[in-house]
């Protein structure tokens, strides 16, 4: 007699206790287990002390909100891997940029039909469940997309890889992440000149000691040269050149090739690898 499949279990954290009733049952209804939240507080108390499959985030709490949960947990290698889909009465693209750059995995805006979160609740389970499995057996992770909410996305599910298969510490995650954002930013901002049909091709290939990014336009290419030193008494007050600074500090090398088409990162492991390759 085949075993009965453990049932999944969803933590739901929002604010309004009415609304985490109604979707308990709900869920519940559809075969899950779930627990509760009231605040930010008591989720990143409740996470600890279970195995969650999913997390339902509601962003507007009061305390700690949903974009600091999701940082905090994200920034965690025994959390990292738990899908988060938040939860916005604010509909609108920058909402939507900033959840994802904090880590979020799916996005779905207030108010919705509880059809509707279901589907996406299984959607971001599967999703992210069949990434894990394609991304775990490679050496070599490579993606391309055309839009920037789908390359925080794919950024999200290799920020995943990096904290399951290197030494780097999460601050260092985090600081790579930035960078990865910044130069994909540049890529279809400078290089595709926000062309909708060109695409940005990402490759992430792990070694031993160390990690190498290399990020690649359809279109013009991104020249350094012209980006004011943030540094410079005179470039303080401007916010260009602020994100490639930022890149020079988190990564040990970079590289534009083909008049910056192509823009290669390295990232070494430890103190002893920088030493060699210095």
């Amino acid at each position: 007699m085949p075993m009965a499949q453990k049932k999944k279990r969803i933590l739901i954290v929002d604010d309004d206790r009415d609304l985490c009733d109604l979707l308990s049952k709900y869920l519940q209804v559809h075969s899950y287990d779930t627990d509760s939240a009231y605040s930010g507080e008591q989720a990143l108390k409740k996470v600890p002390r279970k195995d969650y499959d999913l997390i339902v985030l509601d962003i507007m709490m009061p305390g700690i909100d949903g974009y600091e949960v999701c940082h905090r947990l994200k920034m965690r290698r025994r959390f990292n891997h738990i899908p988060i889909l938040m939860l916005s009465a604010k509909d609108t693209d920058q909402d939507k940029i900033v959840g994802l750059q904090t880590g979020a995995d799916s996005y779905i805006f207030k108010p919705f039909e509880t059809a509707a979160l279901l589907e996406s609740i299984q959607e971001t389970m599967e999703r992210v469940s069949r990434k894990r499995a394609e991304l775990g057996i490679e050496n070599e992770i490579s993606f391309r997309f055309l839009s920037r909410f789908s390359y925080l996305e794919k950024v999200n599910e290799l920020v995943s890889q990096l904290f399951t298969r290197t030494p780097l510490s999460a601050d260092e995650i985090w600081e790579l992440k930035l960078a990865l954002h910044e130069i994909g930013i540049n890529a279809i901002e400078h290089g595709n000149k926000m062309d909708p049909q060109k695409a940005v091709h990402v490759r992430c290939a792990f070694f031993e000691d160390k990690l190498e990014f290399t990020i690649e336009d359809e279109g013009e290419g991104f020249c350094p040269d012209t980006v004011p030193d943030p540094t410079r008494d005179e470039a303080l007050q401007r916010e260009r050149g602020r994100g490639i600074y930022l890149v020079t500090q988190v990564v040990d090398d970079i590289q534009y090739v083909d008049k910056g088409s192509r823009v290669r990162l390295t990232k070494l492991f430890n103190n002893q690898a920088r030493l060699k390759h210095d």
